[in-house]
């Protein structure tokens, strides 16, 4: 079950209507500034710049609606690929051991980010699908991950869901969201434990204290960075963070589930 992921609070809403009108006034002064025929070319741009953005949208709109269409078709394909790779094709219930954590080794973006811990639980991964937003949720797209039972975490089904700024011009995510991954006790392989010798401050001695700390993971996936509002500038660790964030989403657009496995290559 996928978790509610952070909902777009007004004051976020706020921020990017200020932002935006502060851009609206300086554009408008500038253009003020200019000789009046000059003016005049300005607003004829600026007329057929609308055109051409409706134009865009209409595009970006049929396009979505093309994707949808293509999802539904290809649907029995993959469903048919999931119970080949699942062994419900045989009697024997023998299939491909391993062929989930195969396609994403085989995917660079990807592959970087899988750690060996990572991969005693992603053996365990039976099928990633995605999916085109319903109009009516929003613009973007989701990866679903489909677990069978595992030693590690209680989800079924771990989502990650993009969703695209409705603008025209770019098609990067404007938000994402992860589902919570509700990790059995002592098997969160996101964090790691360091005990720490810390000098008794009431007296003589030293005393052990355990501390968690972040590490890296693949499952850091589920767990998105804030991506910055307008006007906002990341901080260096994030910057870096969404960078490596934005290769996995090209990757994951780009193949998704329709990823091929090539046993064995790179």
């Amino acid at each position: 079950e996928q978790a509610p992921g952070p909902a777009v609070t007004g004051n976020e809403h706020s921020e990017a209507d200020e932002f935006a009108a502060e851009k609206a006034r300086v554009a408008k002064a500038f253009v003020k500034s200019l000789p009046e025929p000059v003016q005049e070319c300005v607003k004829a741009l600026s007329e057929l710049d609308t055109k051409v953005s409706a134009l865009e949208a209409d595009f970006k709109k049929e396009m979505r609606e093309l994707e949808r269409k293509y999802d539904r078709l290809g649907a029995p394909m993959f469903e048919k690929r999931a119970a080949i790779v699942n062994g419900a094709e045989k009697a024997d219930g023998e299939g491909v051991p391993g062929f989930w954590l195969g396609v994403m080794q085989n995917c660079h973006a990807i592959a970087e980010s899988i750690t060996d811990k990572d991969e005693v639980i992603l053996k365990s991964l039976t099928d990633i699908t995605a999916k085109t937003l319903p109009e009516e949720t929003g613009i973007g797209f989701q990866l679903a991950f489909h677990f069978k039972e595992n030693d590690f975490f209680a989800n079924k089904v771990l989502t990650k869901t993009y969703f695209e700024a409705d603008d025209g011009d770019s098609d990067d995510a404007e938000r994402t969201e992860g589902t919570e991954i509700e990790w059995k006790p002592g098997k969160n392989v996101t964090v790691k434990t360091i005990k720490k010798h810390q000098r008794n401050k009431k007296g003589k001695g030293t005393r052990t204290v355990t501390k968690t700390e972040p590490c890296p993971s693949f499952f850091n996936f589920f767990s998105p960075p804030k991506i910055p509002g307008p006007g906002e500038e990341p901080l260096e660790e994030e910057e870096e963070e969404q960078s490596r964030r934005k290769k996995q989403l090209q990757s994951c657009r780009s193949g998704g589930c329709r990823l091929i496995w090539r046993s064995g290559t790179t």
